[in-house]
């Protein structure tokens, strides 16, 4: 180690003063608290959300309990064994709360322990005063939720009040009649998974727009995008990963086109295999980033561990995807879900590729531990400005509410950890917090 090297660090380390870049080897009594509160009281942005609207969420089945188990808590049970079917006869036959728990309670209790259900648990405490989940209490736990949303704006002071949020990002739809606090990030996959005659017809019948070449299906998908700009679309959000790699190669026009012609010249019911129609989903897929960058919107792919069951997850390495990093640098990438559990390959690319940000939404109802782990070492290798930490990922606003409250506690830890051990000051600290739960994602998506 050099003179020159020692003596910069230690001329670091003694210079006084609350600025960034200070390195402090002690830190003032109640530093812990201070963080804490401050963690608390920061007005986030939530980064991703399935929210199910208040409005529609009475017209179903699902206005009980069981709309707590939507996606994750779901996926949990039948992970447990329970069959797929029973989750239908849930959602299609009038079945009491405690019908449906006498469904459930045998895969809930080889499930309990998981952090999604452990989500669930939270919330129904925090939020309905009900601190267990059995046939005894699904009743009231029901018309608890029923009595909250006749209020009228009960999903609105889950979201607002309770997790102080300012910004929620929807998947695919914006919320009718919340547009001051609600922007979203649209999917374009029937573009980018076409294997069949029936899915560019249907995109034809769609738009109302004939398709009869190449030219004509680029053209819809633009039509597409602009429309959903010009709605407020912020994000373009790629989900592929469920039925393919996340490996895309530069495909030219004419290989393209051999692939257009094949489907619509086919019949009705014509499909193909994957591997004979990625040329055509590659190609579109260029297409699409192609049109981010010229309406400068941020590109989120979904990266690493898929919902459901019964799925790849080996495509969906944030490896994959470097090629595109490097042929668009002037597009930002975030990578959702903390790639998880590909948590040392994602330091790896958010290092290397000024463009990618990581996105933590999900991760904190997947594994607070892999949560915990994996901020400390980005806070180590990557720049706290591509740090995204909070989406919940969910269909109802009270896990919303819950995994908010994990987050906190997670990413207050982490900040605790940091000043403990000299690596941050508390001041340092407490700018990263509000960075990663708000500035980062207010600046990538122009919000505030």
């Amino acid at each position: 180690m050099s003179i020159r090297y020692l003596f910069f660090v230690f001329l670091t380390v003694v210079i006084s003063g609350e600025t960034r870049g200070q390195m402090k080897l002690s830190a003032d009594p109640g530093y812990e608290y201070r963080i804490r509160d401050y963690v608390d009281k920061i007005r986030i942005i939530d980064n991703h959300e399935h929210l199910l609207p208040p409005e529609i969420l009475k017209q179903t089945r699902f206005y009980d309990f069981t709309s707590l188990f939507q996606q994750y808590g779901y996926d949990c049970l039948v992970s447990a064994g329970m069959p797929p079917s029973y989750f239908s006869s849930m959602f299609n036959e009038e079945l009491s709360p405690e019908d449906k728990w006498n469904l459930i309670e045998p895969y809930w209790n080889r499930t309990f322990n998981t952090s999604i259900n452990r989500v669930i648990l939270l919330g129904i405490q925090k939020l309905y005063g009900i601190n267990a989940l059995n046939g005894k209490t699904v009743g009231l736990l029901s018309e608890r939720i029923r009595e909250a949303y006749e209020s009228g704006d009960w999903f609105d002071r889950i979201l607002r009040d309770s997790c102080r949020i300012d910004f929620v990002i929807q998947d695919g739809f914006n919320m009718p009649g919340k547009e001051d606090y609600f922007r979203y990030a649209q999917r374009f996959d029937a573009w980018l998974t076409t294997k069949s005659r029936y899915r560019i017809d249907s995109l034809a019948m769609r738009q109302l727009e004939p398709v009869y070449t190449l030219e004509d299906y680029v053209k819809s998908m633009r039509q597409e995008f602009e429309k959903q700009y010009t709605k407020g679309m912020v994000a373009v959000k790629i989900v592929v990963s469920y039925v393919r790699p996340l490996s895309f190669t530069r495909v030219s026009p004419e290989a393209a086109k051999k692939v257009f012609r094949n489907l619509v010249n086919g019949d009705m019911g014509h499909s193909i295999s994957f591997s004979d129609a990625r040329p055509l989903q590659d190609f579109m897929l260029f297409k699409l980033i192609d049109l981010a960058r010229e309406f400068n919107v941020p590109v989120a792919f979904h990266t690493g561990l898929q919902a459901g069951y019964s799925n790849i997850t080996g495509y969906s390495s944030p490896f994959a995807l470097t090629n595109l990093f490097l042929e668009y640098p002037d597009v930002s990438f975030i990578l959702y879900h903390g790639s998880y559990p590909y948590g040392g390959e994602l330091s790896a690319v958010a290092k290397n590729y000024p463009n990618v940000y990581i996105d933590m939404n999900w991760i904190y109802s997947i594994s607070p531990s892999y949560s915990e782990r994996y901020l400390n070492e980005w806070l180590e290798v990557v720049p706290a400005g591509k740090l995204i930490a909070f989406g919940g990922d969910m269909m109802s606003a009270e896990n919303v509410y819950a995994e908010s409250l994990i987050a906190r506690r997670i990413i207050s830890d982490v900040l605790c950890d940091k000043v403990r051990d000299g690596f941050l000051s508390e001041y340092e600290a407490k700018t990263i917090a509000k960075m990663i739960l708000r500035d980062n994602a207010a600046r990538l998506y122009g919000l505030d």
